[in-house]
């Protein structure tokens, strides 16, 4: 500390200091109340909240379950090129975006996948998403196809084969 500071003007600084304090002891206090009883507000609508939550996601299971047991099982994915034909994946993928219904999306990702399960030993290596979605970009151009969604920087385009999905 400084020691040439006078009595007086400690006395003075001292008296500051406690008079903040005082004052900061009595707004903490009174925060202290609120955010008691804040925090048991909360804590109340938490618990509702995850009561909640635990019952959609038991209902939603129970659905998805019922829901399981009665859908058909879908039929396997065969290829169906006649031997010697020849293996071009804008052509392949072509073909497994006329087996979707008018009003199912797909993008150059899913369809490549599929080209690849169907056609996967035939191919010389994998098809790729890029590839494909050239593919179906030039068919949405020629009108074979129905953009429903354009794509962006990180987000593919999604196509159908029907019209508008409006």
């Amino acid at each position: 500390m400084r020691q040439e500071m006078s009595v007086a003007k400690l006395l003075t600084e001292l008296e500051a200091l406690v008079a903040h304090h005082e004052k900061q002891e009595a707004h903490h206090g009174e925060r202290e109340v609120y955010h008691h009883e804040q925090r048991a507000v909360h804590a109340a609508e938490l618990q509702t909240a995850r009561e909640r939550l635990e019952a959609y996601r038991a209902a939603a299971e129970a659905a998805g379950e019922f829901v399981a047991r009665f859908q058909p099982p879908s039929p396997p994915m065969v290829d169906d090129l006649r031997p010697g034909e020849p293996v071009l994946v804008s052509r392949l993928a072509a073909r497994v975006a006329a087996t979707k219904g008018p009003t199912e999306t797909f993008t150059g990702a899913s369809i490549a996948r599929e080209v690849n399960q169907r056609y996967g030993k035939r191919l010389r290596k994998p098809a790729q998403a890029r590839t494909v979605a050239t593919a179906l970009r030039r068919m949405a151009a020629a009108g074979r196809l129905h953009q429903v969604e354009e794509g962006r920087a990180h987000h593919e385009a999604t196509y159908s084969r029907g019209g508008s999905q409006e």
